[in-house]
């Protein structure tokens, strides 16, 4: 890599930008590090949609690290229509590719923009969902995007398709990497 890239690289520094262990970026924006010492700038963006039952209050964070953390469910978050929810996904984002590897047992779904902005840039978004199963179905309580690289348009398309179904935002985490 030192003579390819013209930096001095160490192993354990290697090791940390390509692993995806440690490092969460793409392998495009791994090479851009590698030829200019530094990551292209990266915008990820995190929204999270459940709705209460009726007549309960709880606390956001409360809720979703009970999700997210495996902790169990919750009887007081509603059921969502995930099947309508991701046809108007897939309808919005039609010249988008959906990896349908990514998602093989059924509980995340990963698009991929083939439109890139520039040569380094990886535009995605997962949507990951939890909820429970029942005696008769699985139940779809909360829904995750982890967006990676969206422009604001393309939020509000997905802010757009959630209000369809009265899918209420809860979490909205933004940084910049």
């Amino acid at each position: 890599m030192q003579q390819l890239t013209g930096m001095d690289w160490d192993a354990e520094e290697l090791q940390l930008s390509c692993c995806e262990y440690w490092s969460h970026h793409s392998l495009a924006e791994t090479a851009y590090l590698m030829f200019h010492g530094i990551y292209p700038p990266v915008h990820e963006e995190n929204l999270v949609f459940w709705n209460m039952k009726p007549g309960v209050t709880m606390d956001d964070q409360a809720v979703y690290e009970q999700y997210r953390l495996g902790k169990g469910t919750l009887e007081a978050v509603e059921p969502l229509p995930l099947e309508e929810i991701l046809h108007h996904i897939r309808a919005e984002f039609s010249g988008w590719q959906e990896n349908v590897q990514a998602g093989a047992e059924g509980k995340s779904w990963r698009f991929d923009c083939l439109d890139q902005a520039t040569y380094w840039s990886d535009t995605h978004f997962w949507i990951f969902e939890y909820g429970r199963e029942t005696d008769v179905q699985r139940e779809h309580q909360l829904l995750s995007f982890s967006c990676h690289n969206l422009a604001k348009a393309q939020i509000h398309l997905i802010l757009s398709c959630t209000e369809l179904f009265q899918c209420s935002l809860h979490i909205r985490e933004e940084r910049n990497l």
